[in-house]
């Protein structure tokens, strides 16, 4: 009596279908002369310095009205509803920190 015991390989396929995104873009500025700018820093370390330097070239450059900085608590985790809101209300254009 022969006994065999096949090997069974699983081959499993990470990637997702593409999904649909609807999302509506904010309308294109015209210019920043005038607006006001948000910060929003993921709390990389000495993300608050280049902030700090790129909102004194915009001060400089473009003649931004007026500045808002908000902070993520971390950088794996998405800012809240609130920041998000609050930003959305105060600010015509926001720039993020993403990386180190």
């Amino acid at each position: 009596m022969t006994i065999t015991n096949s090997a069974k390989l699983v081959v499993l396929d990470p990637t997702a279908a593409p999904r649909k995104m609807d999302q509506a873009l904010a309308p294109v500025l015209a210019g920043l002369g005038g607006q006001s700018v948000g910060f929003l820093w993921n709390s990389k370390p000495n993300g608050d310095l280049l902030f700090e330097r790129l909102e004194k070239l915009l001060r400089e450059k473009y003649e931004i009205a007026s500045t808002v900085y908000r902070r993520k608590p971390t950088a794996s985790l998405p800012a809240t509803d609130e920041v998000i809101d609050e930003l959305v209300g105060s600010v015509q254009a926001v720039i993020v920190g993403l990386a180190d």
